[in-house]
């Protein structure tokens, strides 16, 4: 599976604008994580799933339990995940890695 690390974040976009940026304002999606409200800029678990293609799923985690925040971002689809750590990067900032 496709995966990129996001090494110490600043604030996260919505949950939802990071849907509507990979499928357009208004998508229809399935969404769990860690976000204590749909504005939350602090979230560090993420999934979201376009219902009209449940292939399309972005899963985010924080993989470090100690030090600065890393995100793992991973996808089945190679360029899904790609856009969406770019996407990451570019809002909140931080050092993009591929291993």
């Amino acid at each position: 599976m496709p995966t990129f690390f996001l090494s110490s974040p600043g604030d996260r976009p919505a949950y939802h604008a990071l849907a509507e940026h990979l499928w357009g304002i208004g998508c229809d999606i399935d969404s769990d994580g860690n976000s204590s409200s749909p504005d939350a800029t602090d979230w560090t678990e993420l999934t979201i799933i376009l219902r009209a293609n449940t292939d399309k799923r972005i899963d985010i985690d924080s993989v470090s339990s100690t030090g600065p925040l890393v995100l793992s971002i991973r996808s089945d689809d190679a360029e899904l995940a790609y856009r969406a750590a770019l996407y990451l990067c570019d809002v909140a900032g931080g050092e993009l890695t591929k291993p």
